[in-house]
Parts: C-alpha cells; sequence; structure tokens
C-alpha cells in the first residue's frame, strides 16, 4: 500500500491519491450523511459546494492516450487548473499523480506548470481545447476515529460535453461517492464501505470522471478490456505479489462492468467470465496465504458470476461461430436455411434473457459487498510482512500445474469430450499460474511458452464449444426434429475443422515440453 506524500512547497505541489469510488442513485447518494456509521465518524458538519471542472485536451485526445487529464476547477470563484496521470489501481483504491496550480481566471495556463508536470504538458499545450466538464454539487467532510482519516465526498450532477466551438453537446447525469483515504489503516476505508453497502444499494466504481467525459465526447460508450500483465517484482515477498495478483484480477472485472451494463457487448461478457475465472485461479494458487473461510467465499461468488456470464458467452459462440459460417455459405439447404432463421431468432431470445440476469448479478448488492471484502483482502496483504520466497513458490506451482496438463493430455486424439474439458481446465489453470508469474521468468522461452498454451486452451475451447452444440440450440428453441436436424448438419459441416482440431491440439501440448521454461528439474 502507498503512502500519502508530503506537498511540495511550490505553486504546481504532487500528491499521491488514494480513493475507494462507489456508484448510486442521487437520493441515496444524499442519505449517506445519515448512515449510523458515518454520523459516528463525523467530526464537524459537511460541506456544500457547485464545483465545475472543465478538462482540456487536443482535438485528438493526445493528453488521454498518454494517461494525463488537464483541467480547470471553478469553486466559489477561485480557480485552480490541475495535472493528473492515470496512476494504479490496488484492491479498487486509485493510486494516482497530482499537480495543483491556482489561476486568475477560468482560462488554463500550461506555462504555470513546472518540473514534472510541465514536461507531461509541454508537447500539447499549443493544440488544447475544452472537451467536457463535470458540473456538480460536492458535499464532503473529513471522517475519523483517531486512527483513521478518510474524506468522503458526494457528487451529484452532470457530465456535459462540448461540440468544437465550445457550445454544449450532450450530458450524462452523475452521482458518485468518493472516500478518500487520509491516515490510518487502509482497510478500515473498505470497512466503511462495506456498512454502507449494506443500507444503500452502492455499486464500485470503475471510471473515472475524465473517462467518463471522453466517452461522451466521442459520442460512444465505455469500451471492454482485456487483462493488464501482472508485472511482479522478483524480489516481491508473497503477500505483496498475491495482493498485486488479486487486484489485477479484480480490476479487469471491474473495468469490465461498465460496459457488460451499457451494452451488454460480448467481448465485454467475456472480458468479465475470463476476469471471474483468473480471480478464482488466484485465490486457488494462493489458498496457503488467505483464510480458508473467505477463500471459498470468493471463489463461490466468482464461480456464480461466470456461471451467469457463461451462459451468454456460450450463445455467442454458438451465433458466431458455429451457425455465422452455415447462414453465410451459398450450399446451405434451404431446410436448413429455415431451421437456422428460426434458431438464431430463439437464441437472441435466450441472449436477452440470460444477459439480463448476468447484468442483474453484476450490479447485485451481493457482488458489490464480495467485491469490497475482496479488495479489503488485497489492501491488508499489501501490508503483511513476508519472506522473498516467491522464485520458489512460482517454480513450485507453475511444475505442478504443467505436469497435470501433460498427464491429461496423453491420450488426446482419442479422448472424449469430457477428457478433453478436464484438459482444457487444466490448460487454463496452467495459462493463468504462467501469466501470474510471467516477471520471474523473462526471455523468450516464457513467450512462447505462453502463446502455446494460448493457442491450446483455445483449440480446445472450439472442441468443447461443438460438443455444446445440440444442447445449447435445443434449450433456446424446445428442441424437435428440425432443430436436431440443424444440430446435426452444424456438427457435420464443421467436422473437418474439428478433426484439424484435434491434431493440432495434440500438436500444441507435445509442443509444451517436458517442464515449464526456467524451471528446475523435479528432484526425486
Amino acid at each position: 500500500m502507498s503512502t500519502m506524500a508530503e506537498p511540495e512547497p511550490d505553486a504546481t505541489a504532487s500528491q499521491l491519491e488514494i480513493e475507494l469510488k462507489l456508484l448510486t442513485d442521487a437520493r441515496s447518494a444524499r442519505k449517506v450523511w445519515t448512515h449510523k456509521s458515518v454520523k459516528a465518524l463525523l467530526r464537524s458538519a459537511p460541506r456544500t459546494r457547485h464545483i465545475r471542472t472543465v478538462y482540456y485536451d487536443t482535438p485528438s485526445a493526445d493528453l488521454m492516450r498518454s494517461g494525463c487529464a488537464y483541467r480547470v476547477r471553478v469553486c466559489g470563484g477561485a480557480c485552480e487548473q490541475h495535472l493528473k496521470t492515470a496512476g494504479s489501481v490496488e484492491g479498487g483504491l486509485f493510486h494516482r499523480r497530482e499537480w495543483h496550480a491556482p489561476l486568475p481566471s477560468e482560462t488554463p495556463d500550461p506555462a504555470l506548470w513546472t518540473g514534472e508536470a510541465a514536461a507531461f504538458i509541454a508537447p500539447y499545450r499549443e493544440g488544447l481545447r475544452r472537451l467536457f466538464e463535470s458540473d456538480m454539487e460536492r458535499t464532503d467532510a473529513v471522517l475519523s476515529n483517531g486512527a483513521l482519516a478518510v474524506e468522503m465526498a458526494v457528487d451529484v450532477g452532470v457530465i456535459r460535453a462540448f461540440d468544437e466551438d465550445g457550445a454544449p453537446l450532450r450530458e450524462t447525469p452523475l452521482v458518485e461517492i468518493e472516500l478518500e483515504w487520509q491516515a490510518g489503516p487502509a482497510e478500515q476505508v473498505f470497512d466503511l464501505a462495506l456498512d454502507l453497502a449494506h443500507a444503500l444499494p452502492l455499486r464500485m466504481g470503475w471510471q473515472s470522471k475524465a473517462e467518463r467525459g471522453y466517452q461522451l465526447a466521442a459520442g460512444r460508450g465505455p469500451l471492454p478490456h482485456r487483462a493488464a500483465p501482472c508485472d511482479i517484482p522478483p524480489a516481491a515477498a508473497l503477500p505483496q505479489a498475491v495482493a498485486q495478483i488479486l487486484g489485477e484480477t479484480m480490476a479487469h472485472f471491474l473495468a469490465n462492468q461498465p460496459c457488460l451494463e451499457a451494452s451488454g457487448a460480448p467481448e465485454a461478457v467475456h472480458q468479465m467470465r475470463v476476469a471471474c475465472r483468473r480471480l478464482r485461479a488466484a485465490l486457488s494458487l494462493f489458498r496457503s496465504a488467505l483464510p480458508p473461510d473467505e477463500t471459498a467465499d470468493f471463489r463461490e461468488g466468482f464461480r456464480v458470476l461466470a456461471q451467469d456470464l457463461g451462459a451468454v458467452r456460450d450463445i455467442d459462440v454458438l451465433i458466431a461461430e458455429t451457425l455465422a459460417p452455415i447462414r453465410a455459405a451459398a450450399e446451405t439447404p434451404d431446410d436448413i436455411r429455415e431451421s437456422l432463421r428460426a434458431a438464431l431468432a430463439a437464441l437472441e431470445n435466450r441472449r436477452a434473457e440470460e444477459i439480463t440476469a448476468a447484468r442483474a448479478l453484476a450490479a447485485a448488492p451481493e457482488t458489490t459487498r464480495l467485491l469490497l471484502r475482496l479488495g479489503r483482502r488485497i489492501t491488508a496483504l499489501a501490508r503483511e510482512p513476508g519472506d522473498g520466497a516467491l522464485r520458489p513458490f512460482a517454480d513450485a506451482n507453475l511444475g505442478k500445474r504443467h505436469r497435470a496438463v501433460r498427464r491429461s493430455g496423453r491420450h488426446l486424439v482419442t479422448q472424449d469430450a469430457t477428457e478433453r474439458h478436464r484438459l482444457r481446465i487444466a490448460a487454463k489453470k496452467l495459462r493463468y499460474t504462467a501469466e501470474f508469474f510471467q516477471s520471474l521468468y523473462p526471455g523468450k522461452p516464457m513467450r512462447r511458452y505462453l502463446r502455446t498454451l494460448s493457442t491450446l486452451q483455445e483449440v480446445l475451447g472450439r472442441l468443447n464449444d461443438s460438443a455444446n452444440v445440440p444442447r445449447l440450440i435445443a434449450q433456446a428453441t424446445g428442441g424437435g426434429e428440425a432443430m436436431a436436424a440443424l444440430s446435426g448438419y452444424a456438427m457435420g459441416w464443421h467436422l473437418h475443422r474439428l478433426r484439424a482440431s484435434l491434431r493440432e491440439a495434440a500438436r500444441l501440448h507435445r509442443d509444451l515440453g517436458a517442464r515449464p521454461p526456467g524451471a528446475p528439474r523435479r528432484q526425486h
């Protein structure tokens, strides 16, 4: 856990910001001040101010692409410009660098920046224009119990985008509760948030106001995100490595939640499902470093989430990868084409039902509390003392999972669907473990190993998807002779690809070698 940096004694002071963002509706946000946990920590009456923050960038958003936000804040007649870096996330807590400089008016002045801030802005200062603003009522106060100090801010208002002439273009509601840690045990920020989440409809927030504003200015919604690499320092102690890996996997989940809620896009569904599986794999991998009851609770919660997301993902894959090629093929018979039209319509209806259920669960109070409990555990782990015995731990677990894949795939070409499914699960666990520890094994051999594992997992996934075709079509359509004929035709149409996939999977399995790259020989 990073600590707060002391403000620098100049006009462009820098500080490290650590905050937990919670989303809700305006009525619930205002009720937070009457919650018993908040009232017990209040040391003075909350203050309410009108704050307007205008964001500047080049027309092609170059500052945003470089990981910076440049803004001018107007509050009570005073103006101040800010420069903020994207930073990092640990357990849902944001860690960012930020600089401030007072202004005589609302007009930004890049020439006021000095040092590191000046270097950030220098390449872009000539092409800046107003892109969007947050216009809100902020109520805030410092909460303290003598050990913990946290600033709570409740923001209610709008985000407003401007056209190239500076005229209002579009706007969207803004409601956020921010808990900004100042001193004491950072885990207690999560204790406070959990108290609130038991009384109010809260969700953990991921997107900054700046990210939402850029999306609004561009006229698009949130995008899916792939998992970020876990770049663990070789000298990291086990508790800090566990915290970093769990933090990255939790961040992967949270990063895709806005896209799931906004559009239910297939890639967002896929990435959130992958995040759930990576979280479960990490929890299993590090179970010796975690409380057993808590680990079981986390694993079960993310299993249920992965199950609901998987129901949507199975339909997406069936439509896009199995049925779409048949629909596009000129040689598809008319009777099959007619059944295909009916099946696709039924599958779309079934997907609408499943995505509604998945979205509801992802936004449900129990999911918010699950994420907050996980965030608390990650934050505690980051502060926990430990030794530097990480590499032996990585060697042992990589070797164990590698041997499981080698055993499960010995007779891959002749395996039935159940046996291949077990191999696919073993390959996923090995791949996730190798990705978690990749920074401990630098060089081309590990990169090649991960590419092989990724392709093997993809090929085994295609084989598994084929085995599920009859079940998924029957579930969506209610079955019948026409749908059975469609299932048979689809499986036959793809048979040549499946045979090639079996041969490819066997080759990839051989390419994994006797042991993972960099792993020591097993002692007998």
